[in-house]
């Protein structure tokens, strides 16, 4: 057996191809689909199936598109509502790729729909494909699909699945999950590209919550921010994403049409870095930087999936991987670009290095500093005095601001400060300032004498 891994980082989406004498087949493939066929042709290898673990929520698979370009079969749950064409898989089911044969294991808990992909050579375990079940120091979150099941049941269900399934494997066998480090399909995944059974049994924070209650209690609470896009790429994925070779050229907008479409409505996404953001943007524009993995993730938090998006960028290549990152998530809905250079009458926010900042805050006139990074990033450290609003919740909690009050927005690099900077201006607020380089640059710069640096062991009283 030979396992080929495409990892796509950002939505840290791993997916496997396994051979097995002159045989192939894909697990859980990715939107963009050629990586996978260029090994095909590169090794000679026929495509004999597609499996899928689960509907997933948080990417847009290549299933539909694999299946087209290949004539491969696609298997998924007979308990998934899939409407493509497909092949139910069930407990037991059992396929032969090669020398190897894999069999199915029904593990509800992550989804309704889960199943585990177990592979046996000369009748061993050997390897597991584990989907969203298990990961590398993690387990899978229950609450993606609890508009079909409540988080609760699916947690019980996630129990049942690792603790009488999995983790009765033998201690030696892989697993290959679905997911690493970043991924918001769990709370604390590793970045090893694989792991062991008997390595999780020993190491795995879930794994040591073997009373079924506790287990539950644990799965179902402070669980990560959950971007809108995950129930509407479920449906998608159910239905088979439009491939995505087919999608149109992104064009070059005159800047007469660019304007037209966003007084129409359509959402404005600047790829640019904060600075370049903050120089110079047009008024309504959402600040998320092609040059971060987290990309579209941070796209899937903001951007409506409904509204046509029109991009603006310095180079036509940041538009070409927008668009990629963007179908990633099944935003396929992008109208058009400009470059940066065209725009017409724009606005600025204010760019504050750290040394400027910390002085301002050693000054008599201390501003009010918003705090966007995550709570676990808050109780590590943080700002006497500033607030703490994550930045998926700021939406919903910007209203105990003052619109006309200056206001000093700080994150972990300046990154995600800026993508606060710019749905706040949106909304009407006038005097931003994005702390550039974040709490990684006011730390170097303050240095030992700032002593409003707190610690863990208070920062909890600061959490609003």
């Amino acid at each position: 057996m030979q396992v080929e891994r495409f990892f796509v980082t950002g939505l840290a989406h791993a997916s496997y191809i396994v051979t097995s004498d002159n045989e192939a087949i894909v697990i859980d493939p990715e939107r963009q689909v050629d990586g996978y066929l260029d090994y095909l042709v590169r090794n000679k290898l026929p495509l004999k199936a597609i499996f899928l673990t689960h509907p997933h929520a948080d990417f847009v698979a290549g299933h539909a598109e694999l299946a087209a370009r290949t004539g491969a079969s696609i298997f998924i749950s007979d308990k998934a509502p899939a409407s493509f064409t497909h092949q139910d898989l069930k407990e037991g089911d059992r396929f032969n790729v090669g020398s190897l044969e894999i069999m199915v294991l029904d593990t509800l808990g992550h989804s309704p729909d889960s199943v585990c992909l177990c592979a046996y050579e000369q009748g061993r375990p050997v390897a597991v494909f584990s989907g969203d079940t298990l990961f590398a120091g993690d387990v899978g979150r229950p609450d993606l699909r609890d508009r079909e099941l409540p988080a609760t049941d699916l947690a019980t269900h996630l129990y049942d699945s690792l603790f009488n399934k999995l983790l009765k494997l033998p201690p030696e066998t892989k697993v290959y999950p679905a997911h690493g480090a970043g991924s918001l399909c769990g709370r604390q995944i590793s970045s090893a590209p694989f792991t062991t059974i008997g390595q999780e049994m020993t190491t795995n924070w879930a794994l040591q919550l073997n009373d079924q209650q506790q287990f539950v209690d644990a799965m179902v609470n402070n669980l990560p921010d959950r971007p809108p896009y995950f129930s509407r790429s479920v449906t998608i994925n159910l239905q088979g994403a439009p491939p995505f070779s087919g999608l149109p050229e992104i064009k070059r907008l005159e800047i007469s049409q660019f304007d037209a479409l966003r007084h129409e409505g359509a959402t404005v996404l600047d790829l640019r870095a904060p600075a370049l953001f903050g120089d110079a943007h047009v008024a309504g524009s959402l600040n998320i930087g092609i040059a971060s993995p987290s990309f579209a993730v941070w796209c899937g938090f903001f951007v409506n999936p409904d509204l046509p998006i029109l991009l603006v960028a310095d180079y036509e290549a940041e538009v070409k991987r927008a668009r990629l990152e963007l179908s990633r998530i099944g935003f396929d809905q992008v109208m058009g670009f400009v470059p940066a250079d065209d725009l017409g009458e724009t606005l600025q926010i204010s760019q504050i290095g750290a040394r400027d900042f910390a002085e301002l805050l050693g000054s008599g006139h201390r501003p009010t500093v918003l705090d966007v990074r995550s709570a676990q990033e808050w109780t590590q450290d943080h700002l006497e005095g500033a607030l703490n609003i994550p930045l998926p919740r700021l939406s919903q909690r910007a209203g105990g601001f003052a619109h006309n009050a200056p206001l000093i927005i700080l994150c972990g690099s300046g990154y995600r400060s800026s993508i606060a900077a710019s749905l706040l201006e949106a909304e009407g607020f006038e005097r931003l300032s994005n702390v550039m380089g974040g709490m990684h640059a006011v730390r170097h710069a303050t240095r030992p004498q700032l002593v409003s640096l707190e610690r863990a062991e208070t920062a909890l009283t600061w959490e609003i």
